[in-house]
Formats: structure tokens, C-alpha cells, sequence
């Protein structure tokens, strides 16, 4: 039986999430795709989805990221959990 991760959000990505809603609404299904994947494979293993480990980041700052259309979710793996800590879109993401 394949291991599974439990999704832990936090409140900067809650609040990214909702203001990616409202400009665009379909993006609610790209998101649970990714936190499909997220549950099963968030370390890529099986190299099959868009996820990178973003270098020079520290832990509780997302040090991976998952590709879903034009926006970028990044996120922690801490034990059995997987942290999320923004949504944004790809043009914001990487801006300091």
C-alpha cells in the first residue's frame, strides 16, 4: 500500500487561493489535481508531474514547487505532511 500525505495549509495560501479564485474560477480543479498528486507523490519519484525542489530556499519557506497551468503552488514536506504556503501565479511567485 502506497504511502499517503496529509495536506496542511496555511493561512498565506488560503488567502492566495481566494484571490486566484476570483479572477479565475477554474482554477479550483487544477488545484485539487495538484493536491492529489501532492497526497501521493510529492517527491516525485516516479518522475511524472511538474515538480521541481527550488534551490537556495529555506524549509518554511516552500522549498518545492508544483506546476499547475499558469500558477505555482509551493510547498514543505515535513514528516507525513505536506505544508502548503502560497498559490500564485507564475508571473508573481518568484518576486521577493
Amino acid at each position: 500500500m502506497p504511502k499517503t500525505f496529509q495536506i496542511v495549509t496555511t493561512p498565506a495560501f488560503e488567502r492566495d487561493v481566494r484571490r486566484c479564485l476570483r479572477g479565475a474560477p477554474n482554477v479550483i480543479i487544477a488545484l485539487e489535481e495538484a493536491q492529489t498528486v501532492l497526497r501521493t507523490d510529492p517527491n516525485n519519484r516516479n518522475q511524472q508531474h511538474n515538480i521541481r525542489k527550488l534551490t537556495n530556499v529555506k524549509k518554511g519557506e516552500g522549498q518545492w514547487r508544483i506546476r499547475v497551468g499558469d500558477y505555482r503552488l509551493r510547498y514543505d514536506i515535513v514528516g507525513p505532511e505536506v505544508v502548503l504556503y502560497s498559490f500564485r501565479h507564475r508571473r508573481e511567485v518568484y518576486r521577493r
